[in-house]
């Protein structure tokens, strides 16, 4: 069993709300005339729902809409991989995961700066 310290801990925690947000984000991305709480309460539906929704988006922005969601799916995996590595003997330190955080959190703003404000779903 791995015994984590406190700030450790603290940081994951930190993290796992950053990603939280993000897929709550995904979540609204993806909706379109779904709702988007049905959508964030299934374990990987709002990665799924963003992908399908960045494929049918306008052709103006559809790549630019795809790069930002894999972006989103890239640094939700990366939190993912830290937070189980620490089992297999991996980097336990405070700082990996709230960099971690930060770039998660990065994601988020940007998601919702251009492309959730724009459409007037704030």
């Amino acid at each position: 069993m791995v015994k984590l310290a406190e700030e450790t801990l603290a940081a994951v925690g930190r993290m796992t709300v950053a990603a939280t947000e993000l897929e709550h984000v995904l979540s609204r991305l993806g909706a379109g005339e779904a709702d988007p709480d049905e959508i964030f309460a299934r374990a990987g539906a709002p990665l799924l729902a963003a992908r399908a929704a960045a494929r049918s988006a306008p052709p103006a922005i559809r790549a630019d809409y795809a790069s930002l969601v894999e972006g989103a799916a890239t640094q939700l995996a990366v939190g993912q991989a830290a937070l189980r590595a620490v089992w297999r003997g991996g980097r336990s330190d405070p700082a990996l995961f709230d960099e971690i955080t930060a770039r998660l959190l990065r994601c988020r703003d940007v998601l919702h700066d251009r492309i959730l404000a724009p459409q007037g779903t704030d």
